[in-house]
């Protein structure tokens, strides 16, 4: 079980936080609501037989409107910013509680009131419970902003820490001397034999340097850098090997493509993937397709490769720590019904479908 990292020391904070606690944290909530309910002493003027009915209805009216309020209303319109919207969703709940109050406990109850069985019950008798449970809801909405803001600060910290290390790894799985070795040697034999594709190399090897070392460092970079990073990389990739080809496709059906800014290095992950498992011992030919699909609130990212016709590697594909990583920082930086993944592994191909929202 999770234990927030920053509330080790709190053990108000932890009980407000930890799912281990959730079931005593409602007890709690409800055995206060009671405690509360009782001491109003609001059944004393009916007869006996019917007060512990009355205090029944009175208290599971405010129960309903409280889980209303912290599982529908908050998550609807609090925590989305609609601070308007739910100020005045709250209050139309409050009048709606307020008017069965009236109507079930005035008609229902009335002849057992025991001063004037025929009295009719005005507003002003349940004002005072009304202003009472909406201070009530509004307590728990501050308690469920609370365990949100510590919940969003423990993710944007562990979130911090992974892309770090993603970052570290990506730097030396990337920009390893050998490959850099590799790029200035084949760079050394094209300059005397063709320039032109040395001094393309040398263009993409440098973008590609520079995007590593310093946009990648950015919160959000723009999709047209990451896939120019992603073209590069193949690009110097193709260089090292006779048979290997690839393809980017990006369809745009929004207004803006250029305007669309993501995580740095969120489908390199899987662009590495590819190139690591689609190489050939036996050196026939690979390739990888990679389509990028852009709408108006999401992205979409397919990447198909060939497989290794070695069965060992094919046997650990996408395995181990890096699919991991690449999953626990999805569900950091999205919620989880907000992106879908979905590995389609096959005899002849691997592919991956990412969706995610703008």
């Amino acid at each position: 079980m999770k234990v927030y990292q920053h509330n080790k020391n709190s053990g108000i904070i932890n009980f407000l936080v930890d799912a281990r606690y959730r079931l005593l944290r409602h007890m709690l909530l409800l055995l206060w609501l009671f405690s509360l309910l009782a001491n109003a002493n609001f059944t004393s003027e009916f007869t006996e037989n019917s007060r512990y009915l009355l205090f029944l209805v009175v208290f599971l009216t405010f129960v309903t409107m409280i889980y209303i309020n912290m599982y529908f209303i908050v998550p609807l319109f609090f925590f989305r910013g609609k601070y308007v919207a739910y100020f005045l969703t709250v209050v139309l709940l409050c009048i709606l509680g307020l008017v069965f109050l009236i109507a079930i406990i005035g008609d229902l109850f009335a002849k057992y009131h025991i001063n004037d069985p025929h009295k009719n019950f005005e507003i002003n008798e349940y004002f005072a419970s009304v202003n009472f449970v909406m201070l009530f809801i509004l307590l728990t909405t501050t308690i469920k902003l609370l365990q949100r803001w510590i919940k969003d600060s423990d993710r944007m910290s562990e979130l911090k820490t992974l892309t770090m290390n993603l970052e570290l790894n990506e730097l030396k799985n990337q920009i390893m001397p050998h490959f850099l070795f590799n790029m200035l040697n084949n760079i050394k034999a094209l300059i005397r034999n063709d320039p032109s594709k040395a001094t393309d190399i040398i263009v993409r090897l440098s973008d590609l340097l520079r995007y590593q070392l310093y946009e990648s460092s950015n919160e959000k970079i723009r999709l047209t850098s990451e896939i120019n990073f992603i073209t590069n990389f193949l690009s110097l990739e193709k260089v090292r090997r006779d048979h290997f080809d690839f393809t980017i496709q990006t369809h745009d059906r929004s207004s803006d493509f250029k305007s669309v800014k993501i995580p740095p290095n969120l489908f390199m992950p899987f662009v590495e993937n590819a190139v690591k498992h689609s190489a050939d011992i036996m050196e026939n030919e690979s390739n990888i397709n990679i389509v990028f699909s852009i709408t108006k609130k999401e992205i979409y990212f397919s990447c198909i490769n060939s497989v290794s016709a070695d069965q060992e590697v094919v046997k650990n594909l996408y395995g181990g720590l890096g699919l991991k990583n690449i999953n626990r920082r999805l569900q950091l930086l999205y919620d989880k019904s907000d992106y879908a993944l979905e590995i389609s592994p096959s005899l002849k191909q691997y592919s991956i479908n990412l969706k995610i929202p703008i």
